[in-house]
């Protein structure tokens, strides 16, 4: 094995587990649990934008992306139709798919959708108390929106990391 699938391996690897990682956490512990704090939550949502969440998880996820195209298309000799057309060909390919439409809802869906519910709740602070309960119930919905998103980029996500996991046994 070369320097260069070795490096590819690990970027995809790596990538790969932070990305359905951060997914993972935000979804099933941190969103839920800045939406019960209410107003409070949003000097964690703060922190969190201040980290750059927002702008870390997408580029992990396009690493992880690119660099699990870049092995297929090394495994597959070029996107031979012999090997796409293989049970482990097939695992692969679906493993990808599957990622790359995670990351499409992600990037158009969530994403937006939570900023909006950030910038919202920052604005309700600010707001006279005859605004605020408006802006808070906009911020909420926003945050939902996103929630269900999220709740089917993970779903996406577990099968990617299935398909990945035994495609090379299939």
């Amino acid at each position: 094995m070369n320097a260069l699938m070795i490096t590819l391996r690990l970027l995809h690897i790596l990538g790969g587990v932070l990305w359905v990682g951060m997914m993972f956490f935000s979804t099933f512990f941190m969103m839920p649990a800045i939406g019960e704090a209410g107003p409070e939550g949003a000097k964690v949502m703060a922190g969190v934008m201040r980290r750059r969440l927002p702008q870390i998880m997408p580029v992990t996820a396009l690493v992880t992306i690119l660099s699990g195209a870049w092995l297929y298309y090394r495994d597959s000799a070029g996107f031979q139709p012999a090997f796409m057309h293989s049970p482990m060909g097939m695992a692969l390919g679906t493993g990808g798919v599957l990622a790359i439409v995670a990351f499409l809802i992600g990037v158009i869906v969530i994403r937006p959708n939570m900023m909006r519910a950030v910038a919202l709740t920052q604005e309700a602070m600010q707001a006279p108390a005859a605004e605020r309960e408006s802006k808070m119930a906009q911020a909420a919905a926003a945050r939902a929106r996103g929630h269900t998103a999220e709740l089917l980029v993970a779903f996406l996500l577990i099968l990617a990391v299935a398909a990945m996991a035994v495609g090379r046994y299939a």
